[in-house]
């Protein structure tokens, strides 16, 4: 026995997001959705989920709009049964199934909680815009459920089993609509289920692979000087030698809001950045990668 809950899903972009961050952003999503069941089985006890399957069931390009269906699995008519008996005695598991707001309230605490334990101690300004929309959501999904947010929040807290997992899964949900300083990404049609704007831009642009052993960390004012470019590729091709970090040659990408031409026949600039690290052989952070998030101009 089985039941369908439908989640749209909307990113408000109005630059493209690229092929390659849609694909992944969609793998993620369904990794995190396929945790769900541990939220659900510990807000209605005794009620076990065999598995999980997830559709795409419409895609639209432009604005990003993905329609999902996510269906429950219970293994057994007699199984369902009794889950729904049980849950009709607590919280009443027919609310969920009639009304997908309650999962949305869930997944999206998940994505903001993943990306505030991606950034981990850096960064105390973009942890407290993303706890911001988390605290906004926690209250919505705890009044739906009949709990009050500190119960409802520690129960999705401790009901998430792999938080390393969680983490890249959020960052790369998000992914597609850092490309756009002015979207953000909307389920449904309630306005306040919506991971915000300020929450967008606070997530991490990378997700680190703890087993890596990588670090990465934001720079609001750093020297870069350009050693290669590349104006068609902004991804590959582009080298430049950050003086404040060694004298090595690193790789830099640019992002989708920075303009090449811009860089163009210039010797060296200041960007707001996110360098990411990796130790050498002898335990020393080695800059791999430098991603420009924004162009300082002179005077700003």
């Amino acid at each position: 026995m089985d039941f369908s809950i439908r989640q749209q899903i909307y990113y408000t972009n109005k630059n493209r997001a690229s092929i390659q961050e849609i694909a992944e952003g969609l793998v993620a999503l369904d990794s995190l959705i396929r945790q769900t069941p541990n939220v659900l089985e510990a807000l209605f006890p005794g009620y076990k989920i065999a598995s999980v399957e997830i559709y795409l069931d419409e895609f639209r390009a432009g604005s990003l709009w993905e329609d999902l269906v996510v269906k429950f699995i219970f293994g057994s008519q007699e199984n369902f049964d009794k889950a729904i008996g049980e849950a009709r005695e607590s919280l009443g598991l027919e609310s969920v199934m009639s009304d997908p707001q309650v999962l949305t309230a869930i997944i999206i605490a998940m994505v903001l909680a993943g990306g505030m334990y991606q950034l981990g101690k850096r960064s105390k300004e973009k942890k407290a815009a993303i706890e911001a929309n988390n605290n906004t959501i926690i209250q919505i999904g705890s009044g739906m459920v009949g709990l009050d947010a500190e119960e409802f929040s520690a129960l999705i807290d401790n009901a998430i089993k792999d938080k390393n997992q969680l983490a890249r899964d959020a960052v790369r949900i998000v992914k597609p609509a850092k490309g756009d300083p002015d979207a953000q990404i909307e389920f449904g049609d309630n306005p306040g289920l919506t991971i915000t704007n300020a929450a967008v831009r606070a997530m991490p642009e990378y997700a680190q692979d703890p087993e890596s052993e990588e670090l990465v960390e934001d720079f609001d004012d750093l020297l870069l000087e350009l050693r290669a470019i590349d104006l068609d590729h902004t991804k590959s091709g582009w080298r430049v030698r950050a003086p404040d970090l060694g004298d090595r040659r690193i790789k830099l990408q640019l992002d989708p809001a920075v303009r090449p031409d811009d860089l163009f026949n210039r010797r060296q600039i200041r960007g707001r950045v996110t360098v990411v690290f990796q130790p050498n052989k002898a335990g020393q952070r080695v800059p791999r990668l430098v991603f420009l998030r924004e162009v300082i101009e002179e005077g700003e």
